[in-house]
């Protein structure tokens, strides 16, 4: 009998409105794009990133993980590493010297509610910013670590807190003993030096030592007004700032001085001044030292307290340091604008943009932004800082995208732009679309920056440079079941990176009242140029991931939400891989470690009508398409009229129906096994059930499949649905 076919070559993704476009998927779970087809494969799975045969060492007493991050630097991915939290501890992963290891960098940190992020990464080419809205801001280099015997003793001076605490101490200047003036033709011995005093004679005379005259500070002539010896008073101020290992000035020290007078009648002497300086905090590498001109009333600039550059100590070490530089020889001045220390020490986010390091000011200035100098990511100059319209709220996250800075608020999306010579500015983007889950943020190549906002996935679209239109659309409009399911109050927690392995974006959250991600919803990109027709989207289940970051590969980690908290020593901790192996982690079995039960994968077509959901039809075949891979049993399940009661039919093996079966895929010996490229085979599905208006089916597996497409067959007798339910009169 002649039959109608509906033809779906490609199967879509997730979508959850109705009606639903007939192609997509109303359950598309734990599934993942096949290179080869375009299908979808069910190779996935997690495993443990790094544990012993027996045991979950070095995770062994690792509670839930709550923030995750992997620095990559620079060696084609051989200096990357890994940090992550949990227990109020920031770890990191050491796997140098052929010893997989966990160090403690820092104890004692602010464990995140419910309700907030975990802490916020930015890395530079100095090392790892590491901020949480609580603990003053700290960075991390801990490239490159010897051994581990060594790296356990010197981990700590891979840790410093980021930024200036504030003004150094003053310069602690001696007091100057004139020499006395010359006797009987003669210069005598200097007055004893002491409690404090130094004598340091710097000749003015040209044949004098040194080099006639060009050292020394006060007065060469102590002749006074009227060609009468006079007591001539010099005053001079000292101050010093640290540079630190990023090459950052920090803010300049209050002024130190002294003064001191010749004795009437000597003529012709300078003096060097000795003075010791403070030395700087962790990370200091040199200190800058300043002085005024003579400021003296007898001098031509009195009172003028303006610094200049004399010298620049290469150390932290030396305290003592002697001052012979003549007032003709300053170098430039101090600048006009002073430095200060770290305008932020509460910071809870940061980006790099332009070459400047910016700062939120924290929950207590959360409309704040401050930027240091370009280059100099410790050095932040007293007037820079933007204030953010009030109406926007206050900043939840900061993301650099190319020629813009994203500060996402609130209430909507500001955007800057500039440099930090002509200056910044700050432009809405828009006040209708927020994000509350900072770490969702990610850059997803042909689409823009992609986002969890309170009513969906958004993604940033377009440019703001030659006429390009920048755009704010809504990724998950048909997905929207999914997104109210989200528990508000945690969004948090939702952890979205881009793996360029796998080309997804991996979007976990919580859902269903619970405080930390339990479900995933995954963007898969090629699937992008097929999105007006096709869902790009499908979910996951079973993966529990409390933080997740990629390594330089693409490959996606994630720390365990739950960890040591469910108790007992068997339970799965640490750190884990989403790979393509079908199992869910490792259990310890008997001592042993041994890969768990493979993921359920799941694919339900939509509720399908034919186009007319008046019309009641007969299905009567259901054939999908799926690569051979062996062995897996396909068992399909149908429903009709949005029932719940499914019915079952009977199970088919993945193997061409007309044709020899091929050997199992990865059970054959190396060197013994026949296995060739698998075949694109329809398994056809014998439907038995009464007329619908409306008819999905369903595949559910924890086997190794690929589904590529479906086609139904089916009969309409043009019989209509019944009348509506009578209402009682």
């Amino acid at each position: 009998m002649k039959q109608n076919v509906f033809q779906t070559p490609l199967a879509g993704g997730v979508e959850t409105k109705l009606p639903q476009n007939a192609q997509n998927a109303g359950r598309a779970e734990n599934l993942t794009i096949d290179k080869t087809t375009g299908g979808w494969s069910t190779r996935l799975g997690y495993e443990p990133f790094m544990a012993s045969p027996s045991s979950w060492t070095p995770f062994t007493n690792t509670g839930p993980v709550y923030s995750l991050h992997c620095a990559q630097a620079l060696a084609a991915g051989a200096r990357q590493h890994i940090f992550y939290e949990a227990d109020g501890n920031l770890h990191l992963v050491y796997e140098a010297s052929g010893v997989d290891r966990v160090l403690t960098v820092a104890q004692n940190r602010n464990i995140p509610a419910p309700t907030e992020a975990g802490s916020w990464f930015t890395t530079t080419a100095y090392g790892t910013i590491i901020t949480n809205g609580v603990d003053r801001p700290i960075i991390v280099r801990p490239w490159p670590l010897a051994g581990y015997v060594d790296a356990t003793n010197t981990i700590d001076q891979c840790i410093r807190p980021f930024g200036f605490d504030g003004l150094p101490t003053p310069v602690d200047v001696r007091n100057v003993k004139p020499y006395p003036a010359p006797s009987g033709g003669s210069f005598p011995a200097p007055k004893a030096s002491g409690n404090g005093a130094v004598t340091l004679w710097c000749p003015q005379q040209g044949n004098a030592i040194p080099d006639g005259g060009k050292w020394g500070l006060g007065f060469a002539n102590n002749t006074a007004t009227g060609n009468a010896d006079g007591d001539k008073e010099a005053i001079f101020g000292w101050a010093c700032s640290f540079i630190s290992d990023t090459g950052s000035e920090g803010p300049i020290s209050t002024l130190a001085s002294i003064k001191w007078a010749l004795d009437a009648g000597a003529e012709g002497f300078r003096h060097a001044c000795a003075m010791t300086l403070p030395l700087g905090p962790p990370g200091t590498v040199a200190r800058k030292v300043y002085r005024t001109t003579n400021y003296g009333a007898d001098y031509v600039s009195p009172g003028d307290t303006t610094l200049y550059f004399i010298d620049l100590v290469r150390n932290n070490v030396e305290t003592t340091f002697f001052d012979g530089v003549a007032t003709a020889n300053l170098g430039q001045p101090a600048p006009e604008i002073a430095t200060g220390p770290l305008p932020a020490p509460a910071a809870r986010f940061s980006a790099l943009f332009n070459g400047c390091l910016f700062l939120d000011g924290g929950i207590n200035d959360c409309k704040t932004l401050f930027y240091s100098t370009v280059g100099l990511i410790e050095q932040f100059a007293a007037d820079a800082y933007i204030e953010l319209s009030a109406e926007g709220g206050g900043i939840t996250a900061l993301f650099s995208n190319y020629n813009t800075l994203l500060v996402f608020r609130e209430n909507g999306i500001d955007i800057v732009q500039g440099d930090y010579t002509n200056g910044f500015t700050v432009t809405p983007l828009s006040n209708s679309v927020t994000c509350r889950a900072p770490h969702s943020i990610a850059t997803v190549p042909g689409l823009g920056v992609c986002f969890l906002a309170v009513d969906g996935v958004y993604a940033v679209v377009g440019g703001l440079q030659g006429g390009a239109v920048n755009e704010v659309i809504n990724l998950t409009v048909p997905q929207d079941d999914i997104i109210e399911r989200i528990t508000p109050d945690c969004m948090a927690k939702a952890q979205g990176i881009f793996s360029e392995k796998s080309r997804e974006y991996q979007l976990y959250v919580p859902v269903d009242g619970n405080d930390r991600p339990n479900l995933g919803l995954v963007l898969h990109v090629d699937r992008l140029q097929t999105a007006d027709t096709l869902s790009a989207w499908t979910t996951r289940v079973g993966f529990p991931v409390g933080a997740a970051t990629t390594l330089y590969d693409g490959t996606v980690i994630f720390g365990h939400n739950t960890g040591a908290e469910t108790g007992g020593s068997d339970s799965q901790r640490g750190l884990f891989v989403i790979s393509g192996k079908r199992a869910m982690g490792m259990d310890v079995v008997n001592d042993a470690l041994v890969y768990s039960a493979a993921p359920t994968s799941a694919y339900r077509s939509s509720w399908w009508s034919g186009g007319d959901p008046q019309m009641m039809k007969q299905v009567s075949y259901v054939t999908v398409w799926v690569l051979t891979t062996g062995k897996p049993q396909i068992t399909m399940r149908h429903y009709k009229d949005f029932s719940l009661v499914p019915t079952i039919e009977r199970t088919y093996t993945a193997q061409s129906p007309d044709a020899a079966s091929q050997p199992t895929l990865d059970s054959a010996v190396l060197g013994t096994g026949n296995w060739r490229e698998e075949r694109l085979v329809p398994l056809r599905f014998s439907v038995a059930h009464q007329s619908c208006a409306w008819f999905c089916f369903e595949i559910e597996t924890n086997e190794d499949i690929t589904l590529v497409g479906y086609e139904l067959e089916w009969t309409t007798k043009q019989t209509r649905v019944v009348a509506g339910v009578r209402a009682n009169s």
